[in-house]
């Protein structure tokens, strides 16, 4: 085994038949059925490089170690790099959770959770200013309301569990990505309104902050809280615009404009919308939210990819992305 761990970006680089050690966040345990009628153990292993997915099948000796750990708990995992299909399969022969003097180590538990790679008080500081931007001042009062109870909460919050901004700030992240496009683009399209459509953009995921549980050090991927199972993100966006807009006095009719944004902004009810997007700042607002979902998910893959692929599985786009850059430079 290899004398110090890896991340699991820098165990998929190692040639076949290497042996690996890797420090792990253990993520969700199944148990699926082969084509022949056995039974195997399918787990996802996570750390802030990248997520795996590995299978066990029922004689090996480690179905007794998986029987008895839970999803979360942080783990030390072994084994041999294999291939699959072309792609590097992880080959696990050892699984052991850590022990506690390793789990009280800061720099052995940093190393499992992903964390934006953007610099979060710069992104404070740019999301800070394009809100004073907006020009309509009980809107911009309403956003003002919002993060000024929520906002640390919502600075550090993922956008995700999977797909894309998976990682600490990643809800700033995309709300920051999203600001920027909407006030390069809102000057093509003058009948959307610019208070309405940025404003809400900002708005637009706030209900994640209660939706997902924090992603604390030591964990690979956050979780759904009671109320993210029950109600889900837009919904909850929806009753926390509907609290702050009575508090900052916003008109009714800008209110149900913003919480239709909120609550459309998933395009289709197939995707978990509660409403088709039915006004311009609806349209732009979905839009420009699934235009920065499906590239920052490619842009991940892409970070992620190891040496010598060509092609890689993306559910973003329901299929292959092709890993090799054009040949332009």
């Amino acid at each position: 085994m290899a004398e110090s761990p890896q991340s699991l970006r820098e165990c998929k680089a190692l040639p076949t038949g290497n042996r690996f050690l890797a420090i792990c966040g253990l993520g969700d345990i199944n148990t699926k059925s082969a084509k022949n009628g056995s039974t195997y153990f399918e787990f996802v292993l996570g750390d802030a490089s990248d997520e795996v997915k590995v299978r066990v099948f029922s004689d090996s000796p480690l179905k007794t170690v998986l029987t008895t750990l839970k999803p979360g708990t942080p783990v030390k995992v072994g084994g041999t790099m294999g291939e699959f299909a072309g792609r590097p399969e992880f080959r696990v022969d050892a699984l052991a959770a850590l022990a506690d003097a390793e789990k009280s180590d800061p720099a052995i538990m940093g190393r499992l959770t992903p964390v934006s790679q953007q610099d979060p008080l710069k992104m404070r500081e740019e999301l800070g200013a394009i809100i004073k931007r907006i020009p309509h001042a009980t809107l911009r009062a309403l956003v003002e309301s919002i993060l000024e109870e929520h906002g640390e909460r919502f600075y550090d919050s993922v956008a995700a569990t999977g797909m894309h901004h998976a990682y600490r700030h990643g809800l700033l992240e995309h709300t920051l990505r999203m600001a920027r496009c909407a006030e390069a683009l809102l000057p093509l399209y003058p009948k959307v309104d610019h208070s309405l459509a940025v404003s809400s953009i900002i708005l637009h995921d706030v209900g994640k902050i209660q939706e997902y549980t924090k992603l604390e050090p030591g964990m690979p991927r956050a979780g759904f809280t009671r109320a993210g199972n029950l109600h889900g993100h837009l919904v909850l966006g929806a009753f926390i615009v509907r609290e702050h807009s009575a508090k900052v006095q916003l008109e009714v009719s800008l209110r149900e404009r913003v919480e239709h944004v909120l609550l459309s902004h998933h395009t289709m009810r197939e995707y978990g919308a509660c409403q088709t997007p039915s006004t311009p700042e609806a349209v732009f607002v979905a839009r420009i939210d699934d235009l920065d979902a499906k590239l920052s998910a490619i842009e991940e893959e892409l970070r992620k990819a190891p040496p010598g692929v060509e092609f890689m599985p993306l559910k973003a786009i329901d299929g292959q992305l092709l890993i090799t850059p054009p040949k332009t430079k």
